[in-house]
């Protein structure tokens, strides 16, 4: 059976760890409960009397770590159950191990997608500065969401158009097609006092050669 599904997903927590169902076929195996809206994960924890809130994930990428970290009797994962009494009623289910090897495609990304460059007539925005010796490096401008790429262009005044970036592919083409014109990425700069800032800066080439691969 082909399913899809789009994030964010919400899991339900529960005595310290997250909701799961007993498999009425197998009671030695469980199944940890997903659901594919905040409205559907509340209606479950309704259901069931769980107080709390439910737990977001927003990416393939913690959807793994998630995944990663259960032991058994946890190893199948459920989307949007209705339990009856022998049936756990689920619109999908699927092995852990068939999620982790089949159906993720997780990166090392620093950052969750999509991020944001603001594409100017010359290119992309980007901070000069110097080095640890003194010698003049260009930064490149990124930003985690739209709307503090937006407040960068009221601050600084300048002209440019935001431009999403999707995913990692993506953005590893972007900084293949940069590396020799710039020298790291500054996430989420700031302008203060008139000064543009960045309190997190990583070089290109860490990018390419640490993060932006596979897992």
């Amino acid at each position: 059976m082909s399913y899809t599904w789009k994030y964010p997903l919400y899991l339900v927590a529960h005595a310290g760890g997250y909701a799961s169902i007993v498999d009425p076929q197998d009671e030695s195996r469980q199944l940890l409960v997903a659901l594919t809206s905040e409205e559907k994960a509340l209606d479950f924890m309704q259901q069931f009397g769980i107080l709390g809130a439910p737990r977001q994930l927003n990416n393939d990428r913690e959807f793994a770590w998630l995944l990663e970290s259960l032991r058994a009797p946890v190893t199948m994962v459920c989307f949007d159950p209705d339990p009856l009494e022998n049936d756990v009623n689920a619109a999908w289910t699927a092995t852990v191990e068939t999620l982790l090897n089949d159906r993720l495609e997780v990166d090392y990304s620093p950052w969750n997608y999509p991020v944001f460059l603001l594409r100017q007539e010359t290119g992309f925005s980007s901070i000069v500065g110097l080095d640890v010796e003194g010698n003049e490096v260009v930064v490149l401008c990124l930003f985690s969401n739209s709307q503090l790429a937006d407040e960068y262009l009221i601050k600084t005044g300048d002209a440019g158009v935001i431009e999403t970036l999707e995913t990692m592919a993506q953005t590893r083409e972007i900084m293949e097609m940069l590396r020799e014109d710039i020298a790291a990425v500054a996430v989420d700069p700031e302008v203060r006092e008139s000064e543009r800032v960045a309190s997190h800066c990583i070089s290109v080439e860490t990018l390419l050669n640490k993060y932006l691969i596979r897992a």
